[in-house]
């Protein structure tokens, strides 16, 4: 069993196409066809199944597959040591990130990391969650940060951090007499005039499912003003313009705030950060060296500008 036999498998498992396969690895089509059947002969089953409308795995490719992936990003990691060991890392290194990562997430990471590696630099480009994936898919960054849990085809996504999302209000009498009452969330969105942030943000798709959730419609909100910028928001919000819903990592001055909904049980006010690369195209070793670095503090240690907010 070789490695050239194992990508074959996972390209064309990936791409559901010999073809497609052979193109990806410029290989010919009856190379990728090749390594397959010496793959089949060798483990003595079927792994990929042909028919006239689909190629797919079998049960044993299945299985076959799943390993197969473990041992080429191992190879690939290994390789990257080795060229650790040899030369500094250096270069620049593209990164996508959406607003919320750009602001509470990325600065305190990448002034840490940077102090190891001090003869890299960085390239952080601003994408909305819809465009991110593309951005990894067509080579425009080869690591992405974002609230984006869009599956796509080769791309890998991995949870690294958890994010909150509460209402704000003004510290003032009519506020401070609702928290003491112990008002929920559907008394406030209906006596409260309310700040939204911009159509198609995350943060607006958040709320517009949540509020559906409980019986409430947009039209149901008594909207004072949409704003692009989730900081312009909380400053609006200190003033007393009126509430609005943001990430609770973004509260690090709660001076003139209210929280209301920090416990609450939503699957639409708790969601995950998700760091994003291309599944089958080897990362860079400034890449690789981010990723486990990421990887190593924000899902092993558990730790970081998320963890104890």
């Amino acid at each position: 069993m070789q490695i050239k036999q194992l990508e074959a498998l996972v390209n064309v498992i990936d791409f559901g196409s010999f073809s497609k396969a052979a193109e990806a690895t410029y290989l010919s089509q009856p190379t990728i066809s090749s390594h397959i059947r010496t793959l089949e002969r060798e483990v003595g089953t079927k792994l990929v199944v042909r028919s006239t409308k689909e190629i797919y795995p079998s049960h044993a490719g299945k299985v076959l597959y799943e390993y197969a992936k473990e041992i080429l990003k191992l190879r690939e990691r290994a390789m990257i040591e080795l060229k650790h060991e040899t030369s500094s890392i250096s270069g620049t290194l593209q990164i996508g990130v959406t607003e919320f990562p750009s602001e509470c997430f990325l600065p305190e990471f990448i002034s840490k990391f940077s102090e190891k590696y001090e003869e890299l630099t960085f390239k952080i480009i601003n994408y909305s969650n819809q465009d991110i994936s593309e951005a990894i898919l067509n080579n425009g960054v080869e690591v992405s940060i974002s609230e984006s849990d869009i599956e796509k085809r080769n791309i890998t996504l991995e949870p690294i951090a958890d994010i909150q999302y509460v209402f704000i209000t003004p510290e003032n009498n009519k506020y401070t007499k609702m928290q003491e009452e112990g008002v929920g969330l559907v008394e406030l969105l209906k006596n409260s005039r309310f700040i939204l942030s911009k159509d198609g943000s995350v943060l607006y798709q958040n709320l517009i499912r949540y509020i559906s959730s409980i019986g409430l419609e947009r039209r149901d909100l008594n909207i004072i003003a949409s704003m692009q910028n989730v900081r312009g928001i909380i400053e609006a919000v200190r003033n007393g313009l009126g509430i609005s819903l943001v990430p609770v990592q973004y509260l690090t001055d709660k001076d003139g705030l209210l929280i209301f909904g920090k416990n609450t049980d939503s699957k639409y006010l708790n969601r995950n950060l998700f760091l994003a690369y291309h599944s089958n195209k080897p990362l860079s070793p400034a890449a690789e060296v981010f990723v486990q670095e990421l990887k190593r503090k924000y899902i092993m240690d558990k730790s970081g500008p998320l963890a104890n907010i």
